[in-house]
Protein backbone atom coordinates (compact mmCIF):
# COMPACT_ATOMS: atom_id res chain seq x y z
CA UNK A 1 0.00 0.00 0.00
CA UNK A 2 1.22 3.51 -0.85
CA UNK A 3 0.49 6.46 1.43
CA UNK A 4 0.75 10.07 0.23
CA UNK A 5 0.90 12.86 2.81
CA UNK A 6 -1.40 15.72 1.77
CA UNK A 7 -1.03 18.32 4.53
CA UNK A 8 2.33 19.85 5.53
CA UNK A 9 4.14 19.04 8.76
CA UNK A 10 5.70 16.10 10.52
CA UNK A 11 3.65 12.96 9.94
CA UNK A 12 2.85 11.04 13.12
CA UNK A 13 0.89 7.81 13.16
CA UNK A 14 -0.32 5.21 15.65
CA UNK A 15 -0.92 1.61 14.67
CA UNK A 16 -2.34 -1.35 16.56
CA UNK A 17 -2.97 -4.72 14.93
CA UNK A 18 -4.75 -7.58 16.69
CA UNK A 19 -5.06 -11.10 15.33
CA UNK A 20 -7.73 -13.21 17.01
CA UNK A 21 -7.86 -16.56 15.30
CA UNK A 22 -8.07 -15.74 11.60
CA UNK A 23 -9.64 -12.31 12.10
CA UNK A 24 -7.58 -9.11 12.06
CA UNK A 25 -8.58 -5.89 13.83
CA UNK A 26 -6.39 -2.92 12.85
CA UNK A 27 -6.45 0.57 14.36
CA UNK A 28 -4.71 3.38 12.44
CA UNK A 29 -4.43 7.03 13.45
CA UNK A 30 -2.64 9.90 11.68
CA UNK A 31 -2.25 13.59 12.47
CA UNK A 32 -2.03 14.72 8.83
CA UNK A 33 -4.15 14.56 5.72
CA UNK A 34 -3.26 11.43 3.74
CA UNK A 35 -4.20 9.49 0.64
CA UNK A 36 -3.82 5.71 0.67
CA UNK A 37 -4.15 3.26 -2.19
CA UNK A 38 -3.06 -0.28 -2.95
CA UNK A 39 -4.08 -3.93 -2.92
CA UNK A 40 -6.09 -5.48 -0.10
CA UNK A 41 -5.64 -8.86 1.56
CA UNK A 42 -6.76 -11.60 -0.78
CA UNK A 43 -9.38 -14.11 0.35
CA UNK A 44 -10.60 -11.67 3.03
CA UNK A 45 -13.68 -9.52 3.51
CA UNK A 46 -12.56 -6.13 4.78
CA UNK A 47 -14.78 -3.66 6.62
CA UNK A 48 -13.70 -0.18 7.75
CA UNK A 49 -15.24 2.44 10.04
CA UNK A 50 -14.14 5.93 11.01
CA UNK A 51 -13.07 5.88 14.67
CA UNK A 52 -12.82 9.65 14.91
CA UNK A 53 -11.99 12.55 12.61
CA UNK A 54 -9.96 15.71 13.20
CA UNK A 55 -12.45 18.20 11.77
CA UNK A 56 -11.72 16.75 8.35
CA UNK A 57 -13.46 14.28 6.07
CA UNK A 58 -12.95 10.69 4.96
CA UNK A 59 -13.54 9.69 1.34
CA UNK A 60 -13.43 6.10 0.09
CA UNK A 61 -13.46 5.72 -3.70
CA UNK A 62 -14.30 9.45 -3.76
CA UNK A 63 -17.45 8.91 -1.67
CA UNK A 64 -17.88 11.02 1.44
CA UNK A 65 -18.03 8.78 4.50
CA UNK A 66 -20.48 9.54 7.30
CA UNK A 67 -18.50 8.71 10.48
CA UNK A 68 -21.57 7.82 12.51
CA UNK A 69 -23.26 5.72 9.85
CA UNK A 70 -21.03 4.29 7.12
CA UNK A 71 -19.16 0.99 6.89
CA UNK A 72 -16.93 0.99 3.84
CA UNK A 73 -14.04 -0.63 2.01
CA UNK A 74 -15.52 -4.11 1.52
CA UNK A 75 -15.38 -4.41 -2.27
CA UNK A 76 -12.44 -6.82 -1.90
CA UNK A 77 -10.25 -5.33 -4.63
CA UNK A 78 -8.09 -2.44 -3.44
CA UNK A 79 -7.90 0.50 -1.05
CA UNK A 80 -8.67 4.04 -2.23
CA UNK A 81 -8.92 6.34 0.78
CA UNK A 82 -8.50 10.09 1.34
CA UNK A 83 -8.37 11.60 4.84
CA UNK A 84 -8.31 15.38 4.55
CA UNK A 85 -7.08 16.43 8.01
CA UNK A 86 -6.08 13.35 9.95
CA UNK A 87 -8.12 11.07 12.17
CA UNK A 88 -8.44 7.41 13.08
CA UNK A 89 -10.13 4.39 11.55
CA UNK A 90 -10.49 0.69 12.23
CA UNK A 91 -10.24 -2.07 9.65
CA UNK A 92 -11.65 -5.55 10.23
CA UNK A 93 -10.41 -8.37 7.98
CA UNK A 94 -12.45 -11.59 8.04
CA UNK A 95 -11.65 -14.65 5.87
CA UNK A 96 -14.15 -14.71 3.02
CA UNK A 97 -15.15 -18.32 3.71
CA UNK A 98 -15.74 -17.55 7.38
CA UNK A 99 -17.86 -14.49 6.62
CA UNK A 100 -19.90 -16.36 4.01
CA UNK A 101 -20.47 -19.25 6.45
CA UNK A 102 -21.91 -16.94 9.11
CA UNK A 103 -23.97 -15.06 6.51
CA UNK A 104 -25.51 -18.38 5.39
CA UNK A 105 -26.25 -19.40 8.98
CA UNK A 106 -28.07 -16.10 9.50
CA UNK A 107 -29.86 -16.53 6.14
CA UNK A 108 -28.35 -13.28 4.86
CA UNK A 109 -28.21 -14.38 1.26
CA UNK A 110 -28.42 -10.71 0.27
CA UNK A 111 -24.75 -10.27 1.31
CA UNK A 112 -23.56 -11.61 -2.01
CA UNK A 113 -20.99 -10.38 -4.50
CA UNK A 114 -23.43 -7.77 -5.80
CA UNK A 115 -23.77 -6.24 -2.33
CA UNK A 116 -20.05 -6.41 -1.58
CA UNK A 117 -19.18 -4.67 -4.85
CA UNK A 118 -20.99 -1.55 -3.60
CA UNK A 119 -18.11 -0.86 -1.18
CA UNK A 120 -20.19 1.38 1.14
CA UNK A 121 -23.35 0.96 3.17
CA UNK A 122 -25.07 3.25 5.67
CA UNK A 123 -26.14 1.76 9.01
CA UNK A 124 -28.32 3.23 11.70
CA UNK A 125 -26.23 5.33 14.14
CA UNK A 126 -27.03 2.82 16.91
CA UNK A 127 -25.54 0.06 14.76
CA UNK A 128 -22.17 1.80 14.39
CA UNK A 129 -22.18 2.55 18.13
CA UNK A 130 -22.71 -1.11 19.07
CA UNK A 131 -19.91 -2.21 16.76
CA UNK A 132 -17.56 0.43 18.19
CA UNK A 133 -18.44 -0.52 21.77
CA UNK A 134 -17.49 -4.13 21.04
CA UNK A 135 -14.24 -3.08 19.36
CA UNK A 136 -13.32 -0.85 22.31
CA UNK A 137 -13.46 -3.91 24.57
CA UNK A 138 -11.21 -5.88 22.20
CA UNK A 139 -8.61 -3.12 21.97
CA UNK A 140 -8.61 -2.71 25.76
CA UNK A 141 -8.02 -6.43 26.19
CA UNK A 142 -5.29 -6.39 23.52
CA UNK A 143 -3.40 -3.74 25.48
CA UNK A 144 -4.01 -5.01 29.02
CA UNK A 145 -4.54 -8.78 28.62
CA UNK A 146 -3.03 -9.78 25.26
CA UNK A 147 -2.49 -13.44 26.16
CA UNK A 148 -6.14 -13.86 27.11
CA UNK A 149 -7.25 -13.14 23.54
CA UNK A 150 -5.06 -15.95 22.20
CA UNK A 151 -6.90 -18.70 24.05
CA UNK A 152 -8.69 -20.99 21.53
CA UNK A 153 -12.10 -20.76 23.19
CA UNK A 154 -11.83 -16.93 23.28
CA UNK A 155 -10.95 -16.84 19.58
CA UNK A 156 -14.05 -18.90 18.82
CA UNK A 157 -16.14 -16.72 21.13
CA UNK A 158 -15.02 -13.52 19.40
CA UNK A 159 -15.89 -14.94 15.99
CA UNK A 160 -19.29 -16.14 17.23
CA UNK A 161 -19.98 -12.75 18.81
CA UNK A 162 -18.55 -10.18 16.44
CA UNK A 163 -19.32 -11.51 12.96
CA UNK A 164 -23.07 -11.97 13.65
CA UNK A 165 -23.10 -8.52 15.31
CA UNK A 166 -21.57 -6.97 12.19
CA UNK A 167 -23.91 -8.80 9.83
CA UNK A 168 -27.00 -8.01 11.90
CA UNK A 169 -26.33 -4.26 11.68
CA UNK A 170 -26.24 -4.24 7.89
CA UNK A 171 -29.74 -3.37 6.61
CA UNK A 172 -31.51 -6.35 5.05
CA UNK A 173 -33.35 -4.32 2.45
CA UNK A 174 -30.92 -1.72 1.16
CA UNK A 175 -32.63 0.98 -0.84
CA UNK A 176 -30.91 3.70 -2.83
CA UNK A 177 -30.25 5.71 0.34
CA UNK A 178 -28.17 2.91 1.84
CA UNK A 179 -25.54 2.94 -0.87
CA UNK A 180 -23.37 5.82 -1.97
CA UNK A 181 -23.49 6.28 -5.72
CA UNK A 182 -20.50 7.45 -7.77
CA UNK A 183 -20.76 11.02 -9.03
CA UNK A 184 -19.55 12.72 -12.20
CA UNK A 185 -17.25 14.88 -10.09
CA UNK A 186 -15.63 11.78 -8.55
CA UNK A 187 -14.95 10.37 -12.02
CA UNK A 188 -13.51 13.72 -13.15
CA UNK A 189 -11.11 13.89 -10.20
CA UNK A 190 -9.95 10.31 -10.80
CA UNK A 191 -9.23 11.19 -14.45
CA UNK A 192 -7.41 14.34 -13.35
CA UNK A 193 -5.20 12.35 -10.97
CA UNK A 194 -4.25 9.97 -13.76
CA UNK A 195 -3.40 12.90 -16.02
CA UNK A 196 -1.29 14.55 -13.31
CA UNK A 197 0.69 11.39 -12.58
CA UNK A 198 1.47 11.12 -16.27
CA UNK A 199 2.90 14.66 -16.21
CA UNK A 200 4.86 14.71 -12.95
CA UNK A 201 8.03 15.52 -14.88
CA UNK A 202 6.39 17.83 -17.41
CA UNK A 203 4.87 21.32 -17.19
CA UNK A 204 1.10 21.27 -16.63
CA UNK A 205 -1.21 24.19 -15.89
CA UNK A 206 -4.75 24.09 -14.58
CA UNK A 207 -6.01 25.40 -17.92
CA UNK A 208 -4.16 22.64 -19.80
CA UNK A 209 -5.47 20.01 -17.40
CA UNK A 210 -9.05 21.22 -17.89
CA UNK A 211 -8.62 21.22 -21.67
CA UNK A 212 -7.15 17.70 -21.68
CA UNK A 213 -10.17 16.45 -19.72
CA UNK A 214 -12.69 18.54 -21.67
CA UNK A 215 -13.79 20.10 -18.40
CA UNK A 216 -13.52 23.50 -16.72
CA UNK A 217 -10.99 24.93 -14.29
CA UNK A 218 -13.75 25.71 -11.82
CA UNK A 219 -15.10 22.13 -11.86
CA UNK A 220 -11.61 20.78 -11.14
CA UNK A 221 -10.99 23.36 -8.42
CA UNK A 222 -14.24 22.61 -6.62
CA UNK A 223 -13.70 18.88 -6.93
CA UNK A 224 -10.15 18.85 -5.58
CA UNK A 225 -10.99 21.23 -2.76
CA UNK A 226 -13.96 19.10 -1.76
CA UNK A 227 -12.05 15.81 -1.82
CA UNK A 228 -8.49 16.69 -0.80
CA UNK A 229 -8.86 20.12 0.77
CA UNK A 230 -6.32 21.32 -1.82
CA UNK A 231 -6.38 23.16 -5.12
CA UNK A 232 -5.52 21.04 -8.20
CA UNK A 233 -2.11 22.69 -8.61
CA UNK A 234 -1.33 22.34 -4.90
CA UNK A 235 -2.21 18.64 -5.12
CA UNK A 236 0.09 18.31 -8.14
CA UNK A 237 2.91 19.97 -6.18
CA UNK A 238 2.36 17.56 -3.27
CA UNK A 239 2.59 14.55 -5.60
CA UNK A 240 5.76 15.98 -7.18
CA UNK A 241 7.32 16.52 -3.75
CA UNK A 242 6.55 12.90 -2.89
CA UNK A 243 8.10 11.77 -6.18
CA UNK A 244 11.31 13.66 -5.35
CA UNK A 245 11.31 12.15 -1.84
CA UNK A 246 10.94 8.62 -3.22
CA UNK A 247 13.88 9.18 -5.55
CA UNK A 248 16.00 10.64 -2.75
CA UNK A 249 15.35 7.56 -0.64
CA UNK A 250 16.44 5.33 -3.51
CA UNK A 251 19.63 7.21 -4.45
CA UNK A 252 23.25 7.04 -3.40
CA UNK A 253 24.15 10.27 -1.59
CA UNK A 254 27.43 10.62 -3.47
CA UNK A 255 25.87 10.30 -6.92
CA UNK A 256 22.69 12.33 -6.34
CA UNK A 257 22.44 16.02 -7.15
CA UNK A 258 19.37 17.40 -5.40
CA UNK A 259 19.07 20.42 -7.69
CA UNK A 260 19.06 18.23 -10.81
CA UNK A 261 16.58 15.79 -9.32
CA UNK A 262 14.24 18.60 -8.22
CA UNK A 263 14.31 20.21 -11.66
CA UNK A 264 13.24 16.92 -13.22
CA UNK A 265 9.93 17.32 -11.38
CA UNK A 266 9.38 20.98 -12.14
CA UNK A 267 11.14 22.62 -9.17
CA UNK A 268 13.47 25.10 -10.83
CA UNK A 269 14.08 27.45 -7.88
CA UNK A 270 16.18 25.64 -5.29
CA UNK A 271 15.31 27.92 -2.37
CA UNK A 272 11.56 27.63 -3.04
CA UNK A 273 11.83 23.87 -3.47
CA UNK A 274 13.84 23.45 -0.26
CA UNK A 275 11.29 25.46 1.71
CA UNK A 276 8.33 23.55 0.23
CA UNK A 277 10.04 20.23 0.95
CA UNK A 278 10.85 21.08 4.56
CA UNK A 279 7.36 22.42 5.18
CA UNK A 280 5.87 19.23 3.79
CA UNK A 281 8.09 16.61 5.42
CA UNK A 282 9.70 18.39 8.37
CA UNK A 283 13.25 17.91 7.06
CA UNK A 284 15.53 19.22 4.32
CA UNK A 285 16.07 17.19 1.12
CA UNK A 286 19.73 16.79 2.10
CA UNK A 287 18.65 15.33 5.44
CA UNK A 288 16.45 12.77 3.67
CA UNK A 289 19.41 11.80 1.52
CA UNK A 290 21.77 11.51 4.50
CA UNK A 291 19.26 9.50 6.54
CA UNK A 292 18.81 7.12 3.61
CA UNK A 293 22.58 6.69 3.32
CA UNK A 294 22.80 5.79 7.04
CA UNK A 295 20.16 3.08 6.62
CA UNK A 296 21.88 1.66 3.55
Amino acid sequence: MEIIQLSPGSLQASFLSIQIGEIYFIYVQTNQGTQAFGDKLKEYRSFSIVWFDSKGEFHSYRHLIKPKRTIFGFNGTETDLVVSQGGAMVEIHIPSKTFDTYADKLQRHDLDDSFLSKNHVNLLPTGIKEIKDYLKQLFWLAVHKPNWLQKPHIQELVADDFIPLLISKIPIKCNSKCFLKPSQRAKLIAQAETEMLAHLDQPLTLKQLAQNLESSSSALSYGFQDLFGLSPMRYLKVRRLHAVRQHLKARDAESCTITTLASQFGFYHRSHFTQDYKTMFGELPSETLRNTAKVM
